[in-house]
């Protein structure tokens, strides 16, 4: 294994290498945060150091997401963790500050992402660097053009992408496109104070640095080997798209203007076309659905996303990440903590996420219809028979394999190891059932009943765990992490090179199908949909799935475009800019005190909910799966598992769980399984029907009163006290109280 480490200008990031493709264009051999700004920009390799370092303050990093406020850097973006954002939707339970109806935030309490002290992680930290760079290079008489474009368009990018974290939450801030010397002199300091920009104005400046950068940068860098995971022509255009995509929304459209569809449309069309012409697509586009879709899942444990040979990659925007031992060279080691968080603590790792019963439930059928327009009956106790092939791998549920390497340890032989059930991360299964010592708890649904787990699991309350982005052994011979067994840090699987796909091939094509559907382009957006199903096994025999009339109207259109978002991007950190954008804690339907007449939604027939035929998530209560033992109680004990002897056996009379390998199918006429190899899924058929029950416990609590409540002003969130505090010029969002005026705010993000 070749290891990477990097010392660059302000400590860059660390990467090594397991596949033909790594972060090694970080690679540094000097110091430079020691020297003087003539001597970094003198040269193309010293002034691309300064470059990198925007890689390391605002690359988004897994496992984190909640936002800033404190000194992490790069946790501005949700990924797909059970982040503050992701459980305000129909993805996690838990009611997050964004939906506690319990708590109200304003000026004191809403999370700052606007003014953070730190420069490290400060976004206007972050600006300045780039408008810094920026300046420089254009000012240098030592770098040809080509270098100045290369560098350049980095550096646009990234002041980009760091102004759209920012444009995102509060829809309108102050556009610092140079260094402010932070000495005043002779002057007033009246050229420091930049009031906040309108959305449009930022959106405007935002779109204008994507396409510089787009025009700047290559489709594919030259060294495939030493450049990738740097920004490309087309993952600046995809960007620039998805903005576009948001201001089109209808949280920033509520009046459903077309002309932002139509630029929509022309900027993820060019995007598309741009990442085509650098090898980047859907990979596995033919055979992405085999075995339950396990060459599709193989690509989040692809560094490039890719088929075989690299032929073609969707890692479009990605954050790699290295398996360095904290001890190779002071603290240059970056794990991706992913699947540590996901794997079950009898398998050594943190516990496991665990989705909602809601989630679960909405995934399509093996016909890619939802259940209940299905051929196939739905039943809710087997809820893993005859379901969409990426519902295997984005969910894991009691009876499955669930391989890892154990890296040759003997599982049986340590003590500190929480389970002697298997020797090998090769046997590994989950069982994750649960059984009571009363009938009482075996029919609660509250959060508190009491409750045990086999194989210390130490899990009584889910039965289902996200099992999404694993590096799972049977998809990964050679796996990204370092197996540790070791009760000190790093334990499990912490120490993971897995790489973090922020945006993919998969979303630029779903961006493209929905502003083709809202500038009129129907069958565009169908053929987009079309090509998603289709990698995952869906043929033109039934329309991929989709409904005959998609495409007789925008709003069947819309609905099916979202419903696959839903599912193709399950938890990769989609689901809550989703949720906002398109109004659907409410339909857009509460009105926000002071606003004007032109944030009334008069597009969309004035509810989008309606709209889409989407159940307002405000209101709504989320579940998790229990599966508890029919008719059986035990006390606690692993031994007195009342299931253990009754787990399925195939036709040799041999223990088994699934290994995916299976046709997890039955014939919708007949309900006979199809293809079953020895017996496998009647077997497992039968021991859910005979010897489990289904429950949704109460995943936001047990006070009928936890339901979710976003409220109307939290589309466009409020600045901090601190913000305003550090600038009187500040002026305070429509709708949150202003600190420094002491009035009701007054800036309107939606002015144009």
């Amino acid at each position: 294994m070749k290891k990477i480490y990097l010392f660059g200008f302000a400590s860059l990031i660390a990467a090594s290498v397991l596949t033909s493709c790594s972060d090694e264009f970080l690679k540094e051999k000097t110091v430079y945060g020691s020297f003087g700004e003539d001597e970094v920009y003198s040269n193309y390799s010293s002034a691309q150091e300064r470059v990198n370092n925007l890689y390391r303050l605002m690359l988004p990093q897994a496992c984190q997401g909640d936002g800033n406020g404190g000194n992490a850097n790069n946790n501005y973006t949700s990924t797909g963790y059970s982040d503050a954002g992701a459980k305000s939707t129909w993805e996690f339970g838990g009611l997050s500050s964004w939906v506690d109806p319990s708590t109200v935030l304003d000026y004191t309490n809403i999370t700052d992402y606007f003014y953070v002290e730190n420069k490290a992680v400060s976004p206007w930290g972050n600006i300045r660097d780039c408008n810094d760079i920026i300046e420089h290079v254009l000012a240098s008489s030592n770098l040809s053009d080509a270098e100045k474009n290369k560098l350049l368009g980095q550096a646009y990018f990234w002041r980009a992408f760091r102004y759209w974290t920012l444009v995102k939450w509060y829809g309108g801030v102050p556009i610092v496109d140079h260094v402010q010397d932070p000495i005043i002199g002779d002057g007033d300091g009246s050229d420091k104070i930049v009031p906040r920009s309108p959305a449009k104005d930022c959106i405007e400046f935002i779109c204008s640095d994507l396409e510089k950068a787009s025009n700047m940068l290559p489709e594919r860098w030259e060294n495939e080997t030493s450049e990738f995971g740097r920004i490309t022509s087309g993952a600046a255009a995809a960007l620039k798209g998805k903005v576009q995509l948001f201001y089109a929304s209808p949280m920033f459209n509520r009046a459903n203007e077309a002309v932002r569809w139509d630029s929509a449309y022309i900027s993820n069309k060019k995007a598309l076309q741009l990442l085509q012409d650098g090898n980047f697509g859907l990979a596995y586009s033919a055979t992405g659905g085999e075995s339950n879709a396990a060459k599709w899942a193989s690509v989040f444990s692809n560094y490039t996303g890719s088929e075989a040979g690299g032929t073609t990659s969707e890692a479009v925007f990605v954050t790699l990440h290295n398996n360095l031992d904290q001890t190779d060279i002071a603290n240059y080691h970056k794990w991706n903590y992913w699947e540590n968080a996901i794997r079950p603590s009898n398998s050594n790792g943190a516990g496991g996420l665990h989705p909602t019963a809601e989630m679960v439930d909405l995934f399509p059928m093996a016909d890619g219809k939802k259940p209940g327009a299905s051929i196939y009956a739905y039943d809710t106790k087997l809820f893993w028979l005859n379901r969409d092939p990426r519902f295997y791998r984005t969910f894991a549920f009691p009876g499955q394999e669930w391989q890892f390497d154990s890296n040759g340890k003997d599982l049986t032989s340590l003590s500190d190891y929480p389970s002697s059930a298997y020797s090998s991360g090769k046997d590994y299964q989950l069982w994750s059932y649960t059984w009571y010592d009363n009938s009482e708890d075996a029919t609660s649904t509250s959060s508190s009943s009491n409750g045990y787990s086999p194989e210390k699991l130490n899990n009584r309350n889910s039965a289902v765990y996200i099992r999404k982005k694993s590096d799972d052994l049977k998809l990964n011979s050679s796996p990204l992490y370092k197996f540790s067994i070791s009760s000190n840090t790093p334990k499990g699987f912490q120490q993971s090179a897995a790489p973090l796909i922020v945006m993919r091939y998969a979303e630029v094509l779903l961006n493209f199908a929905e502003a083709a559907c809202g500038a009129g382009h129907l069958d565009e957006a169908v053929q987009a949909l079309q090509q998603i199903r289709a990698r995952v096994g869906y043929t033109a025999d039934n329309n991929y799935g989709l409904d005959e009339d998609i495409a007789s109207s925008q709003a069947k259109c819309f609905a099916a475009i979202l419903y696959e978002r839903q599912v193709e991007l399950a938890y990769e950190g989609k689901a809550f800019d989703d949720a906002r954008r398109w109004m659907l804690f409410d339909g857009g339907t509460q009105t926000v005190s002071g606003a004007p007449s032109s944030w009334t939604l008069t597009g969309f027939g004035g509810n989008t909910c309606t709209y889409l035929g989407f159940t307002p998530l405000n209101g709504q209560r989320r579940h998790e799966i229990i599966l508890y033992a029919k008719d059986l109680t035990a006390a606690e004990a692993e031994a007195s598992d009342p299931l253990k002897v009754f787990r399925p056996v195939d036709t040799n009379g041999n223990t088994f769980a699934l290994d995916l390998t299976e046709s997890l199918k039955t014939d919708p006429a007949t309900g006979a399984v199809v293809s079953d190899t020895n017996g496998k899924v009647e077997a497992m058929i039968n021991f859910y029907r005979n010897y489990l029950e289904r429950k949704d416990y109460q995943a936001d609590g047990n006070d009928e009163a936890n339901v979710i409540k976003f409220r109307p002003e939290y589309y466009f969130i409020g600045l901090k006290n601190s913000a305003m505090q550090n600038n009187a010029t500040l002026y305070q969002t429509i709708g949150w109280f202003d600190y420094s005026h002491g009035s009701d705010g007054t800036f309107d993000p939606l002015a144009e």
